[in-house]
């Protein structure tokens, strides 16, 4: 009960520290405006293609996925068949109303898929130890499983479109010819240096690689890899293990590093020649004070 207390006296710091750096209006913008995204029209997709676009959501997130879809489909025109897969804490009232917002979507929970996973995993007890210690190893397990496509555009549901993504859509309609292609992070974030991933997995990897924007080739998709590798070195852990396994399985020269209007940046503000915006942790109050009325303003599809 004690550590209770203590744990909602700091959450309740932490709030009152980010009005203080926000002003009076970080309160209904963090809580209140996020759900308006549920008032707008719904989204049509279709139901299959050689890519789909496909994102880990979870209940905590759910609305900001969301908003990044709904960037990404209005900026981009394309109607790419949809996967949206639940960490396994999306309720039904949340698929309920996700399903409002894209009707066409395939909205899966870890439940239901969860005997094709096992089926598909049972000779790769490394990968199935990932999957249960780091809920982001879904994203390189389970999606290649579920797709249904041979490629997939990954999304984070903290990456926001703010215009049309010209060099994105390129790489989608060239069928995956150009290799992996990636967001550029600002700086590497690895489990590992690459030299050291070099010495000890014998793959070079390209720097600063970031999955909240990746482009996939999942045709054959070879797990046995990723169990050799899991099996190479104490990582299933790491926060950063599902990125950089995505970097050592594309390999540096299959890797395509989207221009500088991707790149991830520790800004608060949205610069001038963005055309998407990754709000990670550092600086993820700035969706709310800055990203979700920039979207409100500018989507074609008005929330109102």
């Amino acid at each position: 009960m004690a550590k209770e207390k203590l744990a909602g006296l700091r959450a309740g710091y932490r709030e009152v520290k980010r009005v203080m750096k926000h002003g009076p209006r970080y309160p209904w913008r963090r809580y209140i405006a996020p759900s308006a995204i549920l008032k707008t029209r719904p989204v049509r997709t279709d139901k299959s293609g050689e890519v789909t676009v496909c994102v880990l959501t979870s209940s905590k997130d759910w609305l900001l996925c969301l908003w990044s879809l709904v960037s990404f489909y209005e900026f981009s025109g394309l109607r790419l068949p949809l996967l949206i897969y639940s960490d396994d804490t999306l309720s039904e009232n949340h698929i309920r109303r996700m399903a409002k917002v894209f009707p066409d979507a395939r909205i899966v929970d870890a439940a239901a898929a969860g005997s094709n996973i096992a089926r598909r995993l049972a000779d790769y007890p490394g990968c199935r130890r990932f999957r249960a210690a780091l809920p982001y190893a879904r994203k390189i397990l389970d999606i290649p499983i579920l797709c249904e496509s041979t490629l997939v555009l990954l999304l984070d549901s903290d990456v926001f479109f703010l215009k049309r993504p010209d060099e994105l859509m390129q790489h989608l309609t060239s069928g995956g010819k150009r290799g992996f292609v990636f967001e550029r992070d600002i700086e590497d974030a690895y489990f590992a240096s690459r030299a050291e991933i070099k010495r000890q997995f014998h793959v070079d990897i390209a720097a600063r690689v970031n999955t909240g924007i990746m482009i996939a080739d999942v045709s054959g998709f070879d797990h046995a890899r990723l169990e050799t590798w899991l099996a190479e070195g104490a990582i299933e852990t790491h926060p950063w293990a599902e990125q950089t396994l995505w970097a050592m399985y594309a390999g540096r020269e299959r890797t395509v590093l989207l221009g500088q209007e991707y790149d991830v940046t520790m800004a608060g503000h949205i610069e001038p020649n963005a055309v998407a915006k990754h709000y990670i942790k550092p600086i993820r109050d700035f969706l709310y004070m800055e990203g979700i009325p920039y979207l409100s303003r500018h989507l074609d599809r008005k929330v109102r």
